[in-house]
């Protein structure tokens, strides 16, 4: 109050001026140095505010802050470690590190040794990763919360006793790790390196967003482990760090355990809040490159503000009210005109600068030059920006606009790690200044004069880079691989002051920190109670009430899908689908789009060969509006004639596209050498797609049938409330559906390599197994499930060991039994470097010999049996779960008590069972192994197998 008063005087009288200046500095200091942290301090309690996620914030003497969430709706915790370095902090000619180092902190540290950390994770039955972005780094895990103590016993380990587990080899192992996941996951797909290409064209050279978070090769080519452990030393003190815990715990709990594993762990250096750096541009740039796809792709990108800017706001609505929806102009302009199969508008911000994006995926029409084609593309989008500019927008869309951020931003509190993740956010961004309920403050007072605002000072006539991705020219016959060019490589690196003497201080304790935690008791897992229901027209409904969230979620599943299809029209389910998505008899899609909008909603209509899924997401509040929009979608299709033109085209251009892809190739491939010319294993073609009608969509609706229905519904209603709100559902006539049960499946043949060219690939993508047993709760299905843990289940799995933390050669490798009540099927996948693919074959089928004849190890045994037991309290969290969860007792008709057989078999499983399946479920001679890669690179090398 003193502060505010000697504000309020300053302006006032100009005598006091002087002294009042003084006096401020003098409080301010004093403040400060009052505010030093000597012991672990309560900074800020949890709001009250029925809207806000509520935590407390603590923070430790060493700098450490602690946000502490209770959500005691599941017995599971969620640990979230943020460090607040990103690439941002990263240096031009030593782009990478902190991606890099992410790797580097799940190989061990000092009292917990190389791989043993997953593996004590999965054990307790949780899941954990990590991620880099441009400016923060993170880890997490979710177990069940009598794990609490080992979570942050492990965290603490690595936070504070990293450096001396650190080795040349787990540095070079990790360093091709990397070099694989940029090969995998941005060279190799479609697009992935427009947004490095933005970058490099967007920020000056020293700009850390000039270059991707993952880094260029040659930097981390030449990386040395010293560069790696002063990387550390700068930016992984706790000071530097927020830990935050979600879930079902105690400030009471927590804070003693944080204070014993985190109190000892040193301060870092100093860490300053970096400024915003937004770029200027004093031209339009044009870039891009050619790319293995088959749609262009224009993006207009306009230098824009970081997070929490006062203009990030009404900057963002401005993004939505342009390209939000079907009545957005964007969508008419280019995707109802069949310009386009996508056009988006967007306003990405990170915390030193933003980008405004027009994003357009055009249908390919170059005719006979390609520059003309893009110069046309860019001209409609500007000129679409002008004609917005010229029709302006209603208060309605402006009210519609905040209407969705709203129902949005209650999906912050879907899950204890999703609202782990907001509050950390608010915390490294926002100085832990906000919540739900100033974001929603924030947006609501936007006013239509702001938005005008900011589309004048950042859009028009503004300068701008325009990235395109260019497809293969009809006229070229080879595309050269893909690569990243690193525009800092002949860079001269000076060395940098910043890391110059920093020196590793051991933390001391007065325990023994190599000693486990044991885990507390464990708390009953939280199956949900449903109830059921089967109406007189032979719908079938099950539904729990969880009052968590004020939102309802709906899935209708309507039997038949691709089963139901002629061969010959393959393809009819899917699209008959995209065409329940579009006009009714009543409302245009537009119509409809616009009335979802207000209300917060979603409706959509999606097929696979199995059935036909309707899913609906409303608030409580705006149900019973929901539900009639869905009434009238379900019932009252409209299936006209423009519709189906444009939604043709789009499944025709998007199915061209597809085929660029080296993991669709792969699975559709893979799916018919398995299952053959069944459903299951068609491949959709040009050729089937042409010969669907208008008629064909209508007859193919008439197989939706509430006789061959069922509907799971999860949310804030009850079952009374419910059923007086879904008389349509009731009432919807009923028909007689067949629904085929009986396919003849191919004879599995001998292992066989299929390999598909992907021209210009710098990975191969291989998918090898063969068919398997249908799919059971407590048979031979769940048995193998079980059985493949050890093999292929995640990061503790021998394939992912061998492949990836041995060999180096990929991002991941698993294995998976995958089932339904008609068909099921083994498949092991992977995708490696193009020059190892043959060496990776042979060193997955030695795994899979080695598991055979050798066996499961008892240690392997009991990781498995603790891991499936110890998971089941993870799997009822969210609506999500709670949905699948349902739909899985009435698919086949199950009641709660499956989960005791499971556990029963869990427990009473031997080695000699495991072996036995083993030898029985995993048929390394009846192997259909399909690879998707570069066949001039390895077709000789696969011969020689």
């Amino acid at each position: 109050m003193k502060i505010m008063k000697n504000k309020i005087i300053i302006k006032q009288e100009t005598k006091m001026k002087k002294i009042n200046l003084f006096t401020w500095f003098f409080l301010f200091s004093t403040i400060l140095v009052a505010q030093d942290i000597t012991q672990t301090t309560l900074v800020k309690s949890a709001s009250t505010n029925p809207l806000d996620i509520p935590y407390e914030k603590w923070e430790l003497p060493n700098g450490l802050k602690v946000l502490i969430h209770e959500d005691h709706s599941d017995p599971i915790v969620h640990v979230h470690v943020t460090y607040h370095v990103g690439s941002n902090r990263e240096t031009a000619g030593k782009s990478g590190f902190a991606h890099f180092f992410e790797h580097m902190m799940f190989q061990g540290s000092e009292h917990v040794e190389d791989e043993r950390a997953p593996r004590i994770i999965a054990e307790a039955g949780g899941e954990l990763n990590g991620n880099t972005t441009y400016d923060r780094t993170v880890y997490y895990q979710t177990v069940p919360s009598n794990h609490l103590e080992t979570m942050l016993w492990l965290e603490a380990d690595r936070m504070g006793f990293l450096l001396n587990a650190v080795t040349q080899e787990k540095f070079e192992n990790q360093r091709d790790a990397v070099t694989n996941e940029k090969y995998q996951n941005q060279i190799n797909q479609p697009y992935g390196m427009s947004y490095e290409i933005l970058g490099q064209t967007l920020y000056p050279p020293s700009h850390p967003y000039n270059w991707p978070v993952i880094g260029y090769v040659d930097d981390l080519d030449r990386a040395t482990l010293d560069d790696l452990r002063n990387f550390f030393l700068r930016w992984y003190g706790p000071n530097n760090a927020i830990l935050t815990i979600s879930g079902d715990v105690t400030s009471s709990q927590v804070m003693p355990l944080v204070e014993k594993y985190f109190g000892s762990i040193n301060r870092g250096p100093e860490v300053k809040r970096q400024k915003a750096n937004v770029p200027r541009l004093s031209s339009d740039v044009y870039t891009g490159y050619t790319d293995n796809v088959y749609l262009p792709l224009t993006d207009i990108v306009f230098p824009t503000v970081p997070n929490y800017h006062i203009d990030e706001a009404p900057l963002d609505i401005l993004a939505a009210l342009m390209g939000e929806g079907k009545k957005s102009i964007f969508y008419n302009n280019f995707v109802k005109s069949e310009k386009a199969i996508q056009a988006e508008v967007s306003h990405p911000c990170r915390e030193l600068a933003g980008e405004f994006h027009f994003t357009v995926v055009s249908f390919p029409d170059f005719q006979e030059d390609i520059g003309i084609y893009f110069n046309n593309i860019e001209a409609d989008i500007r000129n679409t920006i002008a004609e917005w500019e010229e029709k302006g927008f209603s208060d309605e869309d402006l009210t519609m606009v905040k209407t969705e951020m709203e129902a949005q931003s209650i999906d912050m509190k879907s899950s204890i790690a999703s609202k782990a993740s907001t509050i950390s956010s608010w915390e490294w961004l926002g100085k832990g200044m906000h919540n739900i309920s100033s974001e929603l403050e924030r947006y609501n007072s936007v006013t239509r004069e702001d938005v005008m605002r900011v589309f004048n000072k950042y859009i028009k006539n503004k300068k701008a880079v325009i990235n395109t991705v260019r497809p293969k020219s009809p006229f070229v016959e080879k595309l050269d691989s893909m690569v990243s060019i690193n525009p800092n490589i002949s860079l001269i690196l000076a060395e940098d002051p910043q890391y110059v003497g920093l020196e590793y201080n051991r933390p001391e304790d007065s325990f023994n920190r190599s000693i486990q935690p044991k885990p507390a008791p464990a708390k009953a897992s939280v199956v949900p109670n449903y109830y059921k229901e089967i109406f007189d027209n032979g719908l079938k409904l099950i539904g729990t009430k969880s009052s968590e969230l004020p939102k309802i979620y709906m899935r209708l599943r309507i039997e038949g899908g691709g089963l139901l299809v002629d061969e010959k029209l393959s393809g009819l389910a899917a699209l008959t689908a995209d065409m329940m998505n579009e006009s009714t008899t009543k409302y245009t899609s537009e119509e409809v789009s616009v009335e979802l909008q207000k209300l917060g909603s979603s409706i959509s209509f999606s097929a696979d060969e199995e059935g036909t899924t309707m899913y609906i997401e409303s608030l409580t509040k705006n149900l019973d509006a929901t539900l009639a929009i869905a009434e009238e979608k379900l019932l009252r299709p409209a299936f006209n004639n423009d519709d189906f033109k444009r939604v043709k085209k789009q499944t025709l251009e998007g199915m061209e596209a597809m085929k660029k892809n080296a993991q669709y190739l792969a699975f559709a491939y893979f799916s018919n050498q398995l299952s053959g010319e069944t459903p299951f294993g068609r491949i959709t073609t040009d050729k089937s797609i042409k010969k669907i009608g208008l008629s064909d969509i209508q007859a193919y609706y008439n197989n939706y049938s509430p006789s061959v229905s069922s509907l799971v519904v999860v949310g804030d209603i009850d079952k009374n409330t419910l059923l007086a709100k879904i008389d349509f559902l009731k009432n919807w006539s009923s028909k007689k559906v067949e629904i085929p049960s009986n396919f003849d499946f191919p004879q599995s043949n001998e292992t066989q390599i299929y390999l598909l060219d992907k021209e210009g690939a710098s990975q191969s993508f291989i998918i090898m197994g063969h068919l398997a047993d249908k799919y059971d709760v407590d048979g031979d299905h769940f048995k193998s499930q079980i059985m493949n843990y050890p093999l292929g289940g995640g990061m503790s799995g021998r394939l992912f060991l061998n492949l990836r933390e041995d060999k180096g050669w990929t991002y991941g490798a698993n294995s998976m039994f995958q089932a339904s009540d008609k068909n099921g099927a083994f498949a092991i996948f992977s995708s490696v470097k193009t020059e190892v693919t043959d060496s990776a074959l042979v060193e997955i089928f030695k795994e899979l010999n080695s598991y055979r004849t050798a066996g499961i190890t008892e240690k392997e045994l009991k990781f498995t049996k603790d891991a499936f037991l110890g998971g089941e309290a993870l799997k009822y969290e969210t609506a999500g779960q709670k949905l699948g969860f349902l739909n899985k007792i009435l698919t086949y008709d199950l009641d709660k008590s499956y989960i005791e057989k499971q556990a029963d078999i869990l427990n009473s499983i031997s080695k000699a069972d495991i072996d036995a399946i083993a030898k029985a479920k995993i048929k390394p001679d009846k192997m259909a192994i399909v690879i998707v890669g570069n066949k001039y690179l390895i077709k000789e090398k696969i011969k020689n197998l």
